[in-house]
């Protein structure tokens, strides 16, 4: 009987986007100028740290910390970014939710701050042995 394996997670490329940092602002710049055209989203990137810094760029510049918004206007706020591109609001909304970037809870939303985007988008605890 044949063991199976698990599939190696292929390593990230340096290229392909996971490391947007401070240090690559050209970079950054030219993903933005891709993605975004005045002020509004032409498409997501597929590479997660593409996308993931177009999402940040869009929840910095349409919420603001401290103010909670409800479905309908973040639904409003989103419907201006994606006017005539690819991405509709719902799906920006939900990515914007997923990736800890807008917090939701009974029907209310706000920017979170730096600790709560952590703990949002922080990996699971290990079930404990025997548990």
């Amino acid at each position: 009987m044949a063991l199976e394996t698990p599939a190696a997670t292929p390593m990230p490329r340096p290229d392909d986007g996971h490391a947007l940092g401070p240090a690559s602002g050209r970079q950054a710049e030219a993903v933005l100028r891709a993605f975004v055209r005045d002020g509004r989203l032409v498409r997501l990137p597929a590479r997660f740290g593409r996308r993931r810094l177009v999402l940040r760029h869009v929840a910095e510049r349409a919420f603001a910390f401290g103010d909670e918004y409800d479905e309908r206007q973040v639904n409003d706020i989103l419907r201006g970014w994606c006017d005539g591109g690819e991405t509709d609001h719902v799906t920006l909304r939900r990515h914007l939710v997923d990736d800890g970037l807008l917090a939701r809870e009974h029907g209310r939303y706000w920017r979170p701050s730096g600790e709560e985007t952590a703990a949002a988008t922080a990996p699971a605890p290990a079930a404990a042995p025997g548990g």
